[in-house]
């Protein structure tokens, strides 16, 4: 089974299939900023070439906005880059979604995003807001727009208060033990692309020493990291990872490589439990 290494959007916009996350970078971690830009050059290096970020995460989009102006100059140009952020919850709160698409711009220093989403879907606040967000897209400032950590009931929440643009992307916790079958069915029916945050559970135990699991890597020769990896590919979510290991990034680019046979997706898609590694938000709507 081969897998292209982008998924065409509902718009015709093409999102990268493997997705780094850029995490807090700020006075509560020790690592610089020119760490950062090592860390993504790896991944570029490797062919991994789209960046998740946050406004919530401290000084990610700031660093992402270091990390293109380094890439230029090495003429590695911004279109060969795919880069998502977020607008968090307080933003939402605060309104006026124009002016935070152009304050992430203008922190990032580019002239436009490839996705931007919402972190979260803020009750009483993220029909009005989607609205404005889908102004931003209308005027080029971002190529997809989306929401994190959505449900089935918001989408269609927004289709009941006027929109018309249904959302490009959710991003949300999936996992062998969180599957969201539900979720991806509607997604598919809707020509809804999906990114999984915590695509690998972060590792915790019941990951790292489930058997099934274990017993499908040796299997096919691989880490449970890409074995986890290649299910979400074969499901046709896109996975976001965190590594700040440059051997480890280089071997990820191996998840192209092998596929897992019918049968044993069934296995790993027989280990969902709706199982959440974060807890949902308290300021969403219904949860």
């Amino acid at each position: 089974m081969e897998i292209d290494k982008t998924i065409v959007l509902s718009n015709g916009v093409e999102m990268p299939r493997l997705i780094q996350g850029v995490p807090h970078c700020d006075q509560w971690t020790n690592y610089s900023i020119d760490f950062f830009y090592d860390i993504l050059r790896t991944s570029v290096r490797n062919g991994i070439v789209a960046f998740d970020s946050s406004h919530a995460y401290g000084k990610s989009e700031s660093t992402i906005g270091y990390v293109l102006r380094r890439f230029a100059a090495e003429g590695i140009s911004r279109k060969e880059v795919f880069i998502t952020s977020k607008i968090d919850n307080h933003q939402q709160y605060v309104g006026n979604m124009n002016k935070c698409v152009d304050d992430s711009l203008k922190t990032m220093k580019t002239d436009y995003l490839d996705c931007m989403l919402f972190h979260w879907p803020v009750q009483n606040h993220f029909e009005e807001n989607w609205l404005q967000l889908e102004d931003a897209y209308k005027k080029g400032k971002v190529r997809s727009i989306g929401i994190a950590n959505a449900k089935i009931f918001h989408i269609e929440r927004l289709r009941m208060y006027g929109a018309t643009i249904v959302p490009h992307v959710i991003q949300t916790e999936i996992h062998p033990f969180n599957s969201c079958l539900q979720l991806r069915d509607y997604s598919e029916k809707h020509k809804i692309a999906l990114q999984a945050c915590s695509s690998l559970a972060n590792m915790i135990d019941k990951m790292k020493y489930n058997k099934t699991l274990i017993d499908l890597s040796r299997k096919y020769s691989v880490s449970l990291v890409l074995l986890v990896l290649r299910w979400h590919l074969q499901s046709n979510i896109a996975p976001l990872f965190r590594s700040f290991n440059p051997k480890h990034i280089e071997e990820i680019k191996r998840v192209f490589t092998f596929n897992i046979s019918n049968e044993d997706m069934r296995l790993i898609d027989a280990l969902n439990e709706n199982y959440r590694y974060h807890p949902e938000s308290s300021n969403c709507a219904g949860f």
